[in-house]
């Protein structure tokens, strides 16, 4: 289907990108899907070419992707500007800010530990889904420190990115949460950045805070997860 000339190129992994993105938003426009995400049918749609297009390895694909995926650091550190311009929010709301990033460490850990538990999940998949609300570098060395595996790990952070862009705003709407810095500290603390980058279009507030809860909740969870497993592991 594709030439081994293009195949073998990064452009492969570039193109194939910002082909499908550019075609999602055409997607999600023209039929009114406001529910999703571009990037949730783009995502959808490299997994499903990957997967049934004979001679298409995810190598030949990750060769070019790896240079997007280079952009990850600029855009979270763009995340700083926002967070520049409201610092006095910030600074003002600081013991509500850590007090909800300690509380959303520790209720996440405990309920995917209980969760994967119940369900019968090993031990190994078990700790790899810990970390799964931190941003993936966070939440790799977490993964390795716990003895869970990275890879898993990263599968499941991207998962719970995207249910987070894709529904947060709607369940904050259902429940009548309308607090900037509610909103964007629930967002932040439990789907990182792929999730919190969905505030950017609401507030700016909503966006600083969720840049906030992105460090912060990173930083609780390497904290929290090596003490909290132990104690957990008493209990079930």
């Amino acid at each position: 289907m594709f030439p081994d000339s293009l195949l073998n190129s990064p452009l492969f992994g570039i193109g194939l990108t910002v082909i499908l993105y550019a075609f999602s938003e055409i997607l999600v426009d023209r039929l009114g899907l406001r529910v999703l995400p571009p990037f949730v049918p783009a995502c959808v749609g490299i997994i499903a070419l990957l997967t049934c297009t004979p001679g298409v390895e995810y190598k030949q694909y990750a060769a070019g992707a790896e240079f997007i995926n280079f952009l990850l650091g600029p855009a979270t550190i763009a995340l700083a500007l926002p967070l520049y311009k409201n610092r006095k929010v910030i600074a003002q709301q600081a013991l509500p800010i850590l007090g909800g990033v300690t509380i959303a460490t520790l209720v996440a850990i405990v309920v995917v530990y209980f969760c994967a538990k119940g369900l019968g999940a090993s031990e190994k998949v078990l700790l790899s889904l810990i970390p799964k609300s931190v941003t993936t570098p966070i939440a790799i060395d977490v993964s390795k420190t716990i003895g869970g595996i990275p890879a898993l790990t990263t599968a499941a952070v991207i998962f719970t990115g995207m249910l987070g862009a894709t529904f947060n705003h709607k369940l904050l709407k259902l429940f009548g949460i309308k607090n900037d810095i509610a909103a964007g500290l629930a967002i932040g603390a439990s789907s990182h950045g792929l999730g919190t980058s969905a505030c950017a279009g609401v507030s700016p507030v909503q966006l600083a805070i969720g840049g906030v809860a992105i460090a912060l909740t990173g930083i609780a969870t390497s904290i929290l997860a090596p003490i909290l497993l132990p104690i957990l592991k008493s209990i079930w």
